[in-house]
């Protein structure tokens, strides 16, 4: 049994009292009380509510005396640039009044495993999900590109699972005509190393492909339950995996959002896809998904040609862009066609190159989100 301490602020809710193992330690009602809570109890975890205003100088205040404390914060608003703003206070995890008790132990129990680290993944690895914020955004491609990169700049194995079930290309970008896909390892309940080297297909360079399944109908009896099991297994045995996901948000989305360290997201500076990338980064944040966890791509950019600067993306998404691809959409358009890389002086490629470097310098990871695929609303997939 967990004798791990609680400390609650500000909040007044039955579901407090209902903690299993967690045992509440302190209940302050003012700044100086907590500040005497968080130096005499061995606290873990500081539960706080985000709306009161004094909440983030508080938040700030407890992990300057506690930085290995977790902190959760509790709202009532769907007010996002709060929750932004708790996230960059130090907020691991935030849910939302009232409280439901399983919710919060989720969170609770999230929240201490980032606090403590404990990943067994390597410090030096990730795991990446990309997507586009609209149709056409050259998310695939990226994708692509930064599994080759990370490949070539690390000389390590890496991964990369095609999750757009339905209309994937990945296997396509290498010209690729496997014999196994996701759909072969859906049966498996325990997936081991054996299965990932017969299952994934190895390219000279390094990378292992996962294609989607060759049959449409196959993906209707796919659900994030196996996925989960797909990319847990993945993880444990490539120091990179990259994943690329279809554009939509359900169950198997958020599955591979929540397992990932960061979250590429893939835009082109037009005004459906600057709208689209705001409406995105809006959804994921208020669905729970870290800000920090987020990083934006410009992609197919001609500065000659451009009507819209980067920083109108930037402002709206409330981020600075990790990367900006040019648009190289000749030499691109025929590489794909021909089924082979563009060359490695191309610029997409050196642009990508300096993407992944940005993203997977040899620093430790970054610790992950916590569940958010229930606040989808799309339950379980049948």
């Amino acid at each position: 049994m967990s004798s791990k301490r609680i400390c609650v602020y500000h909040i007044d809710d039955p579901a407090v009292n209902e903690l299993g193992p967690y045992k509440v330690a302190g209940n302050p009602s003012g700044r100086e009380e907590l500040r005497t809570t968080l130096g005499a109890e061995e606290i873990a975890v500081l539960l706080i509510d985000i709306d009161q205003g004094d909440a983030f100088d508080a938040i700030v205040e407890a992990l300057e005396i506690r930085p290995a404390l977790a902190v959760i914060g509790v709202t009532g608003t769907n007010d996002v640039n709060k929750v932004i703003r708790a996230q960059r206070a130090g907020c691991r995890q935030i849910t939302s009044k009232p409280l439901d008790e399983n919710d919060l132990l989720l969170a609770i129990r999230k929240s201490l495993n980032e606090a403590s680290g404990s990943s067994e993944a390597p410090p030096w690895g990730k795991t990446l999900s990309v997507i586009g914020t609209s149709g056409g955004a050259g998310a695939t491609t990226l994708a692509c590109y930064l599994a080759m990169s990370l490949s070539d700049s690390t000389k390590s194995s890496v991964s990369i699972i095609d999750l757009d079930l339905e209309f994937g290309t990945v296997a396509k970008s290498w010209d690729l005509t496997p014999r196994f896909t996701v759909a072969d390892l859906a049966h498996i309940d325990v997936i081991e190393e054996q299965h990932i080297e017969d299952y994934f297909l190895e390219l000279p360079s390094g990378i292992s492909v996962l294609p989607r399944p060759e049959q449409i109908d196959q993906a209707q009896s796919i659900d994030e339950t196996i996925i989960r099991n797909v990319i847990t297994s993945t993880k444990s045995l490539f120091p990179y995996l990259v994943m690329d996901l279809p554009r939509k948000l359900d169950a198997i989305t958020g599955c591979a959002i929540e397992e990932c360290d960061k979250l590429i997201l893939v835009a082109q500076l037009t005004v459906p896809g600057i709208l689209n990338a705001a409406r995105l980064t809006e959804g994921l944040v208020r669905f729970g998904v870290p800000i920090e966890k987020l990083e934006f791509v410009v992609n197919r950019y001609n500065k000659k040609f451009q009507n819209i600067d980067i920083k109108a993306l930037e402002e709206k998404v409330g981020k600075k862009v990790i990367g900006v691809v040019p648009n190289h959409y000749k030499s691109l358009s025929l590489a794909n066609d021909l089924g082979e890389p563009v060359s490695e002086k191309n610029p997409i490629r050196k642009a990508i190159s300096e993407i992944a470097t940005k993203l997977c310098g040899r620093q430790n990871a970054e610790a992950q989100s916590g569940s958010w695929i229930s606040s989808l609303g799309f339950g379980k997939s049948s």
